[in-house]
């Protein structure tokens, strides 16, 4: 039997016998909003909790439109319905990327994900998590992280945030105050925020109850974030559901629009085959890693887990990432993470790539280009440049007759 599983911008193909498989997980099917524009604008008017996006932009003279960086589906339809009503009562907009500490985008990359109209007509900024210059301070929330926040927020008299609802395995969802936080904020808030990815509760799915999420609730509960537009996303990006108007309130009710989507009953299996989803989930090892979670709950003692991601810009991670992977132990990395003083975002890599080792006692095997394979070389991952190397491997280890599972745009799924 023939499998395919996503890989950059292609697929790869597994043959294995039928009767070793336990299951394929993957998102369910939706039907796509057949006019995306139409339910922009028609949400708009009739927001939830929330006023009219025409009246609230009445009597303002700026826009601030806080979105999403090219590691998620492109907002540019979404964009065009908000631009219309800012512009047509005169107000100046501007738009920046919250890219949290991803790395900024070129001005290609700009244009191909925003569109024409948006870089030429609107101020387009790009969030530099390090510019400490531009950030101001607010306070710190219970749990210790600084509220400290991109300036841009405060200077316009309207503030929209505008992306995609799914499962997020940092905050349970993304969306709502993710924009802020991690979006527009310091990166070491983000590194404190992200810290309690450590403690239990830290879970896809998990919206309240999450101390990742609640933390980054409390971060941007007085910050300005007037309104919101989601689009609920679907297995392949298809946008199911427009919801707009109260930015914690809409937000919730489009979580619980997307949830039956995800939530896929677990299996367990000897080999574990895991994908994010392809481009751009795979774009860096950063964004590709996500694919491990669920791998981590369905794997099986002694067990086997092949990341599948192609990662063609590289790691996508500060230097400790690499540091630990190198010259720590897979249970020397799961304990420093949860040091306080030692946690970063390259550590919390390195730990996810650790926890089926010291969990399962599985072993690691990412199937990815061969420049990432080349700078894992010597690390806990086995990194390998094409899957029949890595299923022979598999089955080395596991065994010619191990039980197979194969996950699909993992990175999102929720396992009951």
């Amino acid at each position: 039997m023939q499998y395919s599983i996503s890989y950059g911008k292609g697929d790869l193909i597994l043959d294995v016998a039928e009767e070793r498989v336990v299951g394929v997980l993957a998102p369910r099917e939706v039907q796509q909003v057949p006019d995306v524009d139409a339910a922009v604008r028609a949400s708009l008017d009739r927001p939830f909790e929330s006023d009219p996006l025409p009246a609230l932009v009445r009597g303002k003279k700026s826009a601030l439109i806080i979105t999403v960086d090219n590691t998620r589906p492109s907002t540019e339809e979404m964009l065009l319905p908000i631009l219309d009503i800012c512009e047509g009562e005169g107000l100046q907009v501007s738009v920046i990327n919250a890219t949290g500490r991803h790395r900024q985008m070129t001005e290609e990359e700009l244009y191909t994900h925003l569109g024409n109209r948006v870089m030429e007509t609107c101020r387009v900024l790009q969030h530099d998590p390090f510019d400490t210059g531009k950030m101001l301070y607010k306070g710190t929330t219970r749990r210790g992280t600084a509220i400290r926040v991109n300036r841009a927020v405060f200077e316009h008299d309207l503030v929209i945030g505008c992306g995609i609802i799914e499962p997020s395995y940092l905050c349970g969802w993304s969306g709502g105050r993710k924009l802020l936080m991690p979006g527009l904020a310091h990166h070491a808030s983000i590194d404190n925020n992200h810290y309690y990815l450590t403690q239990p509760g830290a879970r896809i799915g998990w919206l309240h109850g999450n101390p990742v999420s609640d933390d980054a609730l409390e971060f941007a509960r007085d910050l300005p974030l007037h309104f919101i537009v989601y689009a609920v996303c679907g297995p392949n990006d298809e946008f199911t559901a427009i919801v707009s108007g109260h930015p914690v309130r809409a937000h919730e009710r489009a979580c619980a629009l997307c949830e039956p989507i995800y939530r896929v009953e677990r299996k367990e299996a000897d080999i574990v085959l895991s994908s994010p989803g392809g481009w751009p989930y795979d774009f860096d090892l950063v964004q590709g890693k996500k694919a491990i979670v669920p791998a981590i709950e369905t794997v099986k003692r002694n067990g086997v887990v092949i990341l599948c991601a192609q990662c063609p810009d590289g790691l996508g991670a500060e230097k400790t990432f690499i540091d630990w992977l190198k010259n720590k132990t897979p249970f020397k990395v799961v304990h420093d993470v949860l040091d306080r003083e030692q946690f970063n975002l390259g550590a919390h890599g390195a730990n996810i790539l650790a926890r089926p080792i010291v969990e399962k006692n599985a072993k690691v095997v990412l199937v990815t280009c061969p420049e990432v394979a080349r700078e894992l070389k010597g690390t806990y991952v086995t990194a390998l440049t094409n899957l029949e190397d890595a299923w022979r491997l598999a089955n080395l280890i596991a065994g010619s007759d191990a039980s197979v599972l194969l996950i699909e745009k993992a990175r999102r799924l929720i396992l009951d």
